[in-house]
């Protein structure tokens, strides 16, 4: 594990601080990363401040509203002041994440103007930028040398404005994106087809909801993830009809179907003849 914290002021209590003395004010920013690890982290009460995380590896978990989103890398999200905050990781898989606290008078105006306003999560891509200056504000931090946190305050309205740039630019990159995480898990189908494939672990392998993965699902292959599964175990019962003597039960587990009567049903649908019949082409 690695990681780093750096603070304008003290926070023990991990309550954060409200401070109107100046337009913007960074409290404290960090990063951490782990190989696989479970840690959640929830704020019922929330914090005083504001809270920037963006997600450069691995999958995250963020509830907002009373709905969890599982994101992709190249999200991030924002917590209001005593909002109830809830946010981590779960899988087995190496994250990095990148968090800023921060206040001051002119937040909310801020947050408009970059259209940072609704409640997100947003996607602006994997960018080495961003990380880039985060680093900077923790150096800023870290030093504390002279104008530190105007520096400190300039970077972060600098993130701010370059977030809303790439959130401009983001709808081809988030397409992009999810085509190849689609494709990703199009070959765990093709890899684990005599499994039980769920779609919530096809979608959690493309850090998507559900819905929004049947959705691009969809997109990209013209059929659900349900029907894509169930076709490609089709095709491999046939295969296995042609090439070895193997009955139909034995066919139908072989290839992902413990419901016998249900591989014949869907057989059928596909090909308009039974199994059996099909079988006998070949005997």
């Amino acid at each position: 594990m690695k990681y780093s914290s750096m603070y304008r002021i003290p926070d023990e209590d991990d309550k954060g601080a409200h401070d109107l003395s100046s337009n913007l004010i960074v409290n404290s920013v960090g990063f951490y990363e782990y190989e696989a690890y479970f840690k959640m982290t929830h704020r019922k009460e929330g914090r005083k401040d504001f809270y920037l995380a963006y997600n450069y590896s691995g999958p995250m978990t963020v509830r907002r509203n009373g709905q969890d989103h599982i994101l992709e890398p190249g999200s991030l999200f924002i917590y209001r002041p005593y909002e109830e905050q809830y946010y981590g990781h779960y899988a087995e898989q190496k994250f990095i994440s990148y968090w800023v606290h921060f206040t001051g008078y002119g937040v909310d105006e801020l947050l408009l103007n970059a259209k940072l306003a609704e409640d997100g999560p947003f996607f602006v891509g994997i960018n080495n930028d961003i990380a880039a200056i985060f680093e900077d504000m923790m150096n800023e931090l870290r030093d504390k040398k002279a104008s530190y946190e105007l520096a400190s305050a300039s970077l972060l309205s600098y993130l701010l404005a370059l977030i809303s740039r790439l959130i401009e630019q983001g709808s081809d990159v988030r397409a992009n994106s999810n085509r190849a995480e689609i494709y990703d898990t199009i070959k765990y189908i093709h890899d684990n087809y005599a499994q039980e494939i769920y779609v919530t672990k096809l979608a959690e392998i493309a850090y998507l909801s559900t819905d929004r993965y049947t959705t691009l699902f969809k997109i990209t292959t013209g059929t659900t993830p349900l029907q894509y599964i169930n076709r490609f175990r089709l095709e491999k019962a046939c295969e296995l009809m042609k090439h070895t003597h193997l009955n139909i039960q034995q066919i139908s587990n072989l290839v992902g179907f413990e419901d016998q009567l249900y591989f014949s049903r869907m057989f059928k649908k596909y090909y308009h003849v039974t199994p059996s019949e099909y079988l006998t082409r070949f005997n």
